[in-house]
């Protein structure tokens, strides 16, 4: 992960301001992101990313909304990334099922 990206990889308070600069950012950047973060209006809006490697992360995202797992391992067109929605939507800690 290079510097820029650090300051958000450990946000756990997000503004709409740091919302917005990472839906600006290159999609390497925003799936790499996408991976880590926990701000669950942001991974919703990263779900619907027209990258598949973005929507690929969001899917393996333990912080991703239950309901936007269901979604990806259901609606997207990529088999990939319905596979892996459906993993981490078993790997969820009980108390987010």
């Amino acid at each position: 992960m290079d510097n820029s990206l650090q300051p958000y990889s450990l946000k756990t308070d997000w503004t709409p301001w740091d919302e917005a600069a990472v839906l600006k950012m290159d999609y390497g950047s925003r799936a790499e992101l996408a991976k880590i973060i926990n701000c669950e209006g942001l991974l919703v809006d990263l779900s619907m990313d027209q990258h598949t490697e973005v929507r690929l992360a969001v899917a393996q995202n333990l912080h991703t909304p239950h309901q936007t797992l269901k979604r990806l391992s259901e609606e997207d067109l990529c088999i990939t990334i319905k596979d892996t929605a459906k993993k981490t939507l078993l790997n969820l800690p009980a108390t987010r099922n």
